[in-house]
């Protein structure tokens, strides 16, 4: 993994902490649903940003760090 690769990952992890303190956030709005709330939010966000850190991670790939096929 290269450092490019390594900067796009903690970017990643940030968005991620992020994403989970407005999911607790908004889930806590409603007391009564918090768990259905929370995984609803939490999911909706989340999965847009894996698929997101898959592209990020291999457009950053360079020739060197590449798989040998």
């Amino acid at each position: 993994m290269n450092t490019r690769q390594k900067i796009g990952v903690a970017l990643l992890d940030v968005l991620i902490l992020i994403e989970l303190g407005i999911s607790m956030y908004r889930a806590n709005k409603t007391p009564d649903l918090f768990t259905p709330a929370f995984v609803k939010t939490f999911f909706v966000l989340l999965i847009p940003t894996l698929v997101l850190a898959r592209i990020v991670i291999k457009r950053l790939r360079t020739i060197e760090s590449s798989p040998h096929l």
